[in-house]
């Protein structure tokens, strides 16, 4: 009788599991559907996020991409440090997944803030 129980117990956290997707799905369906949103960018850019987010053993995507950018950049520096009159070339760049997901979560940022500013103004006025 327990296991059944537990079998109950089990099959509803996965009912709440599958609804709770189902839902995220919709919202995200619905986000992508209006065109010309602030919240079709976050649902546009949410993928690169996670993908540079999952934690695969250790260091996520992420990690890794900042510490190898830290690295090569530190390296830059030793060298100019090391030797002023050479040669050093361009300092090095992000990798473009970081970069355009960074680019994209600031002109997210600004435009929230141009929203809630003009929401403000709005609602000041009338």
């Amino acid at each position: 009788m327990a296991t059944l129980t537990q079998q109950l117990e089990l099959l509803k956290k996965q009912q709440e599991g599958l609804e709770k997707r189902i839902q995220e799905e919709k919202n995200t369906r619905r986000k992508l559907n209006n065109e010309a949103s602030i919240e079709r960018l976050e649902a546009l850019v949410e993928p690169i996020t996670t993908q540079l987010d999952y934690d695969n053993q250790r260091l996520s995507k992420r990690k890794e991409l900042i510490i190898h950018y830290e690295s090569t950049m530190a390296q830059y520096n030793n060298a100019i440090t090391n030797y002023p009159h050479g040669n050093h070339g361009f300092p090095p760049k992000k990798v473009n997944e970081l970069e355009k997901e960074e680019i994209y979560v600031t002109l997210i940022g600004i435009l929230k803030k141009q929203d809630e500013r003009i929401k403000e103004l709005e609602k000041n006025m009338g």
